[in-house]
């Protein structure tokens, strides 16, 4: 039997966004029918044209009512992450009331952290318009709430978790997105704002990594705890990706680890680690992720390394500069736009088989 395609709309053509529509373009389980905008220099464009290729007959809008009076399963919402996230709240909820399903790389990944009032706005938006919203992406998304939880499989007790991401922002075409990242910055400014920063990054991603990871785990939070390490420049250091200048003595590295306090002790470790040039401490191939489980009987190493080709030991292909990791996203995004749209109303959260649980019990599934 035929099934029809999804009819997808991408928010945010960016950077995330772009890799999405050209996967996207690859896959006939998809129709891309909009392109939400945030650039008055893509209103109107082809999207098509945005991404060098030849015209796909599906022109990009600022305009958000044509948006949201499309006719759609689902959208994609890639938007810039924001210290301030009450606008992509109330576009997430319009959306949703709208009828259209929500898969996000941004944030919803694990609502509860925000508090009931949180979880209930996004509920009632849900039930209104019989949709489901979805965040989920390599981190958060996977590798926090899926791949660690799977290697817990394999121990009967655990110490602790620690999960590290290295991601290099070198070939990354935005400024403001580097900027976030504290590069260009001084060591010394850069710690004048450090709760500004880390709450920047922690709200939408590191937080709900962290307390989803260990409430799957079934483990209760005490808290977690935030520290940030910065890297200087060598010498001047220019982007050609993103026209971006970091001089000598400005931030080129910024490592933070999100601690999961369980019963007073280190229970769940993220380490986030991004980069720019030949700055990483560790060598890698490509977007790098590692996961130690710490326990008894057993306990294990994992790491992955995410390229274009392993066995042609290719970061990219062809001329596109858009990173292995970035496009392992986009292909996150594309495969739980079936989940979401498919869910009863209501968030939408990761699914795992067994895996290692405070109580056992916890893991029995509705029949």
């Amino acid at each position: 039997m035929d099934k029809k395609p999804y009819k997808v709309i991408v928010w945010g053509p960016g950077y995330m966004g772009s890799a999405v529509i050209k996967e996207l373009l690859t896959r006939p389980e998809f129709e891309l029918v909009g392109v939400l905008a945030y650039s008055d220099s893509k209103n109107g464009m082809d999207a098509g044209e945005m991404l060098g290729i030849d015209p796909i007959g599906v022109k990009m809008t600022t305009c958000q009512d044509d948006i949201i009076a499309m006719d759609a399963d689902c959208v994609i919402h890639t938007g810039t992450n924001m210290m301030d996230d009450t606008p992509r709240n109330k576009e997430v909820v319009r959306i949703l009331e709208s009828g259209k399903n929500v898969v996000a790389s941004p944030s919803y990944h694990f609502p509860q952290l925000r508090g009931q009032a949180f979880v209930d706005m996004l509920n009632s938006a849900c039930i209104k318009g019989g949709t489901s919203v979805y965040g989920t992406g390599i981190n958060p998304g996977i590798l926090c709430e899926r791949i660690a939880i799977l290697l817990t499989s394999f121990t009967n007790e655990i110490d602790y978790v620690r999960a590290q991401e290295y991601f290099d922002l070198t070939n990354v075409d935005s400024q403001l997105m580097l900027r976030a990242c504290t590069f260009g910055l001084t060591i010394e400014k850069a710690n004048r704002i450090i709760n500004k920063i880390e709450r920047g990054a922690g709200v939408p991603y590191y937080y709900p990594a962290v307390a989803q990871a260990c409430h799957i785990l079934g483990h209760e939070l005490d808290r977690i705890d935030v520290k940030s390490t910065f890297t200087p420049a060598e010498e001047d250091l220019y982007l050609e990706a993103s026209g971006f200048a970091i001089k000598k003595g400005e931030i080129v590295r910024w490592e933070s680890t999100w601690t999961g306090i369980v019963d007073g002790k280190p229970f769940f470790y993220l380490d986030e680690i991004f980069y720019v040039g030949d700055n990483c401490p560790v060598e890698v191939r490509g977007d790098h992720y590692r996961v130690q489980v710490e326990g008894k009987p057993t306990s294990l190493t994992m790491q992955m390394d995410i390229m274009a080709s392993v066995d042609q030991n290719l970061l990219h292909r062809g001329d596109d500069p858009t990173t292995a990791g970035y496009y392992a996203t986009a292909v996150s995004l594309l495969q739980a736009v079936p989940i979401a749209c498919s869910a009863e109303p209501g968030i939408v959260y990761p699914d795992n088989f067994a895996h290692y649980s405070k109580d056992y019990r916890n893991l029995e599934r509705n029949k």
